[in-house]
C-alpha cells in the first residue's frame, strides 16, 4: 500500500520535520497499527510548491508509481494574498526570497538569538501588511490556474492510475493580522476545489478531508497561526484516518472495515 503526499511547507512538515511528526508520517503509523499488509509513505511536498510545480516534478512518477491513494494538499500556498514582487527591490535580499516577508513560525531557545529573530519577523510581516495595504496585494497563482491545474492533475491520474484514489486536504486557518486578505481568498481557492470533487464523485475515487475542523484557533499552530504544530499534525493525520476508514479505502483490509463499521 502506497500513500503519496504532495503539498508545500505544511506537508512538508515545516517546524516538525525533525521530531518525525508529519501528518504524513502519523497517518502511516496509524494506518500500519490497524493493517497486516506494509504502509509505505512518500512526501513530496515542500516549501512554497504550488501545483503546477508539482505537476512538473511528479506527475509522470506518479504515473509510474500508481500509488493506492494521493493526499492533495494545494490550494493554501496558490491562495495566500501577497505583496506585488516590483515592491520588494527595496528590501534586504533575503526578504525577497518566497514567503520570507511572512512572520516567523518558531523562535530560538537562546534568549539572545530569539529577540532578534522576533524583531525581524516583526519588522517584515508589519512591512508586508502595510504594503498590501497601501498597494494591494494578489496570490501567487491566479484562481483559474489553480482549478486549471488541478482539474488536469485530478483528470489525470483518474485516467491512467485505474485504483489510485485521491483525497482533497482542505486548506486550515490562517490569520488575517498577518495576511491580509488571505482568508477571504483561500475561501474562494477552497470552493474550486469542492466543485473538482463533486464533479468527480461519480468516480467513487475523489474524496474530501475538512480538516479545519478538527484544529483549534490557535493552539494548534505555530506562532505565524498558518503552520500547524505538532498537536496540529496529529489532528490533520487523524482528520485523514477518519477519512480513509469512513470511505473504506484501505477496505479489502479486513481490520480496517471492522474499524470502519
Amino acid at each position: 500500500m502506497l500513500i503519496v503526499f504532495l503539498g508545500d511547507s505544511i506537508t512538508q512538515g515545516l517546524g516538525v520535520s525533525r521530531s518525525g511528526k508529519t501528518y504524513a508520517n502519523l497517518l502511516q503509523k496509524k494506518l500500519q497499527s490497524l493493517s497486516s499488509q506494509p504502509i509505505e509513505i512518500m512526501n513530496f511536498g515542500a516549501s512554497a510548491m504550488q501545483v503546477h510545480e508539482t505537476r512538473m516534478k511528479y506527475e509522470n512518477k506518479l504515473l509510474e508509481l500508481q500509488p493506492d491513494i494521493i493526499v492533495f494538499a494545494h490550494g493554501i500556498t496558490e491562495s495566500i494574498v501577497r505583496e506585488h514582487k516590483h515592491y520588494l527591490r527595496f528590501m534586504p535580499k533575503r526578504w525577497r526570497k518566497p514567503g520570507w516577508m511572512d512572520p516567523r513560525p518558531y523562535y530560538s531557545t537562546r534568549r539572545s538569538r530569539r529577540w532578534l529573530e522576533m524583531l525581524e519577523s516583526g519588522l517584515r510581516w508589519r512591512v508586508k501588511v502595510s504594503l498590501i495595504k497601501a498597494f494591494g496585494g494578489k496570490p501567487w497563482m491566479r484562481i483559474d490556474d489553480f482549478k486549471l491545474h488541478t482539474t488536469g492533475f485530478i483528470l489525470n491520474m483518474l485516467n491512467r492510475n485505474k485504483h489510485t484514489k485521491i483525497i482533497f486536504l482542505a486548506p486550515g486557518d490562517i490569520e488575517e493580522k498577518y495576511f491580509p486578505g488571505s482568508s477571504a481568498s483561500m475561501r474562494e481557492y477552497r470552493l474550486v476545489l469542492e466543485d473538482i470533487y463533486e464533479d468527480s464523485r461519480s468516480t467513487k475515487r475523489v474524496f474530501m478531508c475538512d480538516s479545519s475542523r478538527h484544529l483549534h484557533q490557535w493552539s494548534d499552530y505555530f506562532k505565524d497561526r498558518f503552520h500547524p504544530n505538532e498537536k496540529g499534525h496529529e489532528k490533520i493525520a487523524e482528520a485523514l484516518m477518519e477519512t480513509i476508514v469512513q470511505y473504506s479505502l484501505l477496505g479489502h483490509n479486513q481490520v480496517l472495515r471492522e474499524v470502519s463499521r
